[in-house]
């Protein structure tokens, strides 16, 4: 990735973007005399847009260019565009500031100018939010549009004219610039200048004095590969300090910041404590402890090199120590095993969830009050749950209850309480009804949590209510910043696609997220649909790898063995692809309906565990595009779904509360909607796709259908 750009004085000057005055340094934004605080990160982020202003950013250049870090993923820069959206009360769908660029990134369409500052001779040069004696507004021309402009001044970026304008303002004000503050950032520098003193021993022996210097030394190697930070060393040990006090002195006085410490042995123990001090007014930023045991010394010294190295990369960094804070930790080694544990957690794939759950315990038994660790938890262990049986699911509900326990007891105020209570409905199976009316309250209180919008259109696609669920999909934000939210409203708008949109748009979000469980599968019966199996058996062998207990695999297999005519009913493939196990009785039903055996299929989701109801809620929706008609709308299937909760009664509760809360929303019900709600009637088919889409779906099948007929033929012969 490419190395960041050291900050110069003109990433701090005022801007004004349409109707706001942003302020890169106070990263704030005003307008009519309300100033708004955003976070240092999301500030990089519009800086980048107002560069490039004029042509679209991707999410991979953002990442490369601010992020720098190989645990941040798309997502991050979806959350800083919602923290800049939601700051510049900007509407995704009709925007004036950040326009989003289908599958290629974000680009700035508001005006530019720059705020020319003219400073009073009375103004206090220390506080930033002083008003201005005077200023102008000087309207420019984004970069690389193609338009022409005089010689010379069209291939000048935004930043380069703000650089000239800098260097012009220096010669008046030359002398403040170059003087040393307090308040100078690592970030307005561009780089970190840290002395590493000697370690002090405290028994004075050889031995220790030995280990001593051997633990500074592991830490100045380990120090010396985290960018922008230069390490200063200053002599060895104490007999070549007392000699060269004044080479010591020196760099102390070039430092940032001092990282001092001393070490301590006793019966086969080793204490180290570990101090960094700021240079320019002795404040202690950090301090560790590690007591370990000398059984092995360089595994001891690696540990703690390790530590401090992660910890010193937050605490040298004022945008990472903002974050950290922002996020509800002021302990670095629990933040980075947060951010490793919220990594995994967006790979989507069993073994990651187990993963991210085991980091974010990690990022508790350092700081038990870390709230979002907390939550990462029960996050995750939410994802696992659906893609497994049912004692890991009963596992991971007992680890959420746990969970909303703990945070209960730290603070019984907190909203994320709200959100660890919508996971633990969902994930009991049986109680979709008290979830659509805890939501439906939500909402109708005008301030619902960012989850709420997006869940409720989960629940209107899986009663088939496509329309509604789109329009509120539209009005579904992601997660704010230093949020993590249960519902990921991003994955949610690919669920009413036609295969082969469904194919592209899927495609496109494993590139960022390659070991996705259930993308993987949606890969592969969606290729089946279109008739190329032999791509479809690549994405379907992926989806094997990551699938740790197989039922979504089989799911996947099942449904690709109907199409290529592998499965016929009563045939010995047919009951060979059953699994007579009640994890797989959903799958079973799905098979039985597919091939017209209704029967059978009735007999398995009858015989459905609680917590498995959660996938007839939210898959059946999809699977029954590939079952006959004879079998959707026969009454022994449209009896089964009301019997367990998943007919029209509920598809009618939906209804209701759509027209409930159309007065907040905006959202009312389709005419088709409207009409099967007057006169009883059940919608099944997805009445987004055109006539021509479902022609086309029609038409995919029956290919599918003659294919397996030819091939049985042959077979026979």
């Amino acid at each position: 990735m490419a190395e960041k750009t050291t900050a110069y004085a003109h990433d701090y000057k005022d801007l004004r973007i349409g109707d706001w005055q942003v302020s890169p340094g106070a990263c704030t934004i005003a307008r009519n005399g309300e100033e708004t605080k955003i976070t240092p990160r999301s500030m990089d982020v519009l800086k980048l847009l107002i560069e490039r202003a004029g042509n679209v950013v991707s999410p991979g250049e953002f990442l490369e260019t601010i992020w720098r870090s190989p645990i941040a993923t798309d997502h991050a820069v979806h959350k800083a565009i919602a923290e800049l959206r939601s700051a510049l009360q900007d509407d995704a769908h009709n925007p004036s500031y950040i326009k989003t660029i289908p599958k290629r990134g974000y680009t700035l369409i508001a005006p530019i100018a720059t705020v020319a500052v003219i400073p009073s001779p009375a103004a206090d040069k220390t506080d930033r939010r002083a008003p201005p004696a005077k200023a102008t507004l000087t309207p420019e021309t984004p970069a690389d549009t193609g338009r022409s402009g005089t010689a010379g001044h069209g291939k000048l970026t935004l930043w380069r004219k703000i650089a000239v304008a800098a260097m012009l303002s220096a010669l008046v004000i030359s002398a403040p610039l170059f003087l040393r503050s307090p308040e100078t950032t690592p970030e307005a520098d561009g780089v970190v200048k840290l002395a590493v003193l000697p370690f002090a021993s405290r028994d004075f022996s050889d031995e220790n004095q030995i280990l001593a210097e051997g633990i500074r030394e592991s830490l100045i190697h380990g120090l010396s590969k985290l960018r922008q930070l230069q390490v200063l060393s200053p002599a060895r040990n104490a007999e070549l300090l007392a000699t060269s006090q004044r080479d010591a002195d020196s760099y102390l006085q070039q430092a940032d910041h001092v990282l001092q410490g001393s070490v301590m042995t006793s019966e086969g123990r080793l204490r180290v404590i570990v101090q960094l001090v700021r240079a320019s007014d002795g404040l202690r930023q950090y301090s560790d402890q590690f007591d370990l045991p000398m059984n092995d010394i360089f595994a001891v010294q690696d540990q703690i090199v390790s530590n401090v190295t992660s910890a010193l990369r937050v605490y040298l960094n004022e945008s990472e120590r903002t974050q950290m804070r922002d996020w509800g930790t002021t302990n670095a080694l629990a933040y980075e095993h947060f951010l490793r544990g919220e990594f995994y957690n967006n790979q989507f794939s069993p073994a990651d969830w187990e993963r991210a759950i085991e980091s974010h315990q990690a990022a508790i038994a350092l700081d038990p009050g870390f709230l979002n660790a907390h939550h990462g938890i029960a996050t995750a262990a939410n994802n696992l749950a659906v893609y497994s049986g049912a004692d890991k699911i009963d596992d991971m509900y007992q680890l959420v209850l746990n969970t909303h326990r703990q945070i209960s007891q730290i603070n019984p105020d907190s909203d994320i309480l709200d959100s660890i209570h919508a996971i633990k409905l969902r994930m009991r199976g049986s109680s979709y009804i008290q979830q659509e009316m805890q939501l439906r309250e939500q909402i109708l209180s005008g301030n619902p949590p960012h989850f709420a919008l997006s869940h409720y259109a989960l629940l209107l696609i899986g009663a088939r209510m496509y329309d509604e669920a789109e329009r509120f999909l539209a009005q579904a934000t992601e997660a704010g910043p230093f949020e993590i939210s249960p519902d990921e409203a991003w994955s949610y708008r690919t669920n009413i696609l036609t295969p082969a949109d469904s194919v592209l748009a899927r495609k496109n979000q494993l590139q960022q997220r390659p070991y996705h469980v259930a993308f993987l599968g949606s890969v592969a019966v969606n290729l089946a649909t279109l008739g190329d199996f032999r791509q479809a058996q690549i994405y379907l062998n992926q989806q094997r790898e990551v699938d740790l207990e197989g039922i979504l695999a089989h799911y996947s297999e099942t449904i690709m063995g109907v199409l290529a005519g592998d499965i016929l009913a009563d045939t010995p493939s047919y009951f060979a692809a059953l699994r007579e196990h009640p994890d797989f009785f959903y799958n079973n039903g799905v098979l039985a309906f597919m091939v017209g055996d209704i029967e059978r299929g009735v007999h398995y989701w009858q015989n459905l565990q609680p917590v498995h109801l959660r996938r007839l809620f939210n898959v059946t929706h999809a699977a029954e595009k590939y079952f006959p008609d004879e079998v959707l709308y026969s009454p022994q299937y449209l009896a089964l779904l009301d019997a367990l909760g998943a007919g029209l009664e509920w598809q009618r509760r939906l209804m209701e509360g759509v027209m409930a809360m159309e007065s907040v929303t905006g959202v009312g019900l389709s005419r088709r909607s409207r009409e099967a709600y007057d006169s009883q009637r059940m919608m099944i088919k997805n009445n987004l796709w055109s006539e021509q889409d479902w022609s086309e779906h029609q038409h995919y099948l029956s290919q599918r259908l003659a294919q397996a007929s030819t091939l049985n033929a042959a077979r026979v012969h």
